[in-house]
């Protein structure tokens, strides 16, 4: 019998979900027709995606004992490439 692997669910779907916010933020930046408006368009997804990154992260530590699958390591993919984006945003706006 499988074991039931709710977390590493719940983090898959977090990263699919950080994947549609970055595919607005692209469409914002190729639409660019006003640019106060793309900025917006592209700084709040980028954000969002940043953060959701750290809790799906969050939601895969806690599901650490579960099978390893693809599901699982593209989870691990994509909210570790978020939070180190949203860490090094962080640092080169609070350098700079």
């Amino acid at each position: 019998m499988e074991q039931e692997s709710k977390y590493t669910v719940r983090s898959y779907n977090v990263s699919k979900l950080i994947l549609c916010l970055l595919t607005i933020a692209a469409l914002a930046v190729m639409i660019n027709t006003n640019p106060v408006l793309s900025r917006y368009l592209f700084g709040l997804p980028v954000v969002l995606s940043g953060l959701l990154g750290i809790v799906g992260s969050v939601i895969l530590y806690k599901g650490k004992n579960e099978p390893i699958d693809e599901k699982k390591i593209i989870a691990f993919i994509v909210n570790t490439a978020m939070v180190l984006l949203i860490i090094a945003i962080f640092i080169s706006n609070t350098l700079y």
